[in-house]
């Protein structure tokens, strides 16, 4: 939800041409997920995912989505340091000419996203379920876990 107005934002995520052609219509913005790794390619996990791998479906994804942001997910391993994250957002960002990349960590990648944003990175973080970082399980079930969600913990 936007903060300033209150009007709801739609996203969903998408791996190829034809899904984000789709969404265009839909979405306010389309993530393109490393969970293409599990759902696309039937990997175990993420971590397996490559920055080749994002780069080429989001080049993909971006043909079928004119109107819509496209975020890509950084893969496992790809923003370890600030250098590090910026020498791969920057290579993402040129390559696919999607508008800004996805991190995952809250607090403890606070430097990293800081030092991309100042280098004009656009970076978008998300609270909830971290797949890079743990096993399946439900988050968020009662008030203690939706304040540790809410507290990036």
């Amino acid at each position: 939800m936007c903060i300033r107005d209150r009007k709801k934002i739609v996203s969903l995520t998408s791996y190829t041409f034809s899904i984000s052609k789709i969404l265009n219509r839909y979405c306010d913005f389309i993530l393109v997920g490393d969970s293409v790794g599990t759902v696309y390619y039937g990997m175990e996990s993420t971590k397996k995912v490559t920055l080749d791998m994002m780069i080429a479906h989001s080049k993909s994804v971006k043909l079928g989505a004119k109107k819509n942001l496209v975020l890509v997910d950084m893969p496992y391993k790809t923003y370890q340091n600030k250098f590090d994250a910026y020498i791969n957002a920057n290579k993402i960002i040129k390559k696919t000419k999607c508008d800004g990349v996805k991190l995952e960590g809250g607090k403890k990648i606070y430097k990293i996203v800081n030092h991309l944003v100042k280098k004009n990175i656009p970076v978008m973080g998300h609270i909830g379920y971290l797949p890079q970082k743990s096993k399946f399980f439900v988050a968020g079930k009662n008030k203690r876990e939706k304040n540790k969600l809410r507290n990036f913990q």
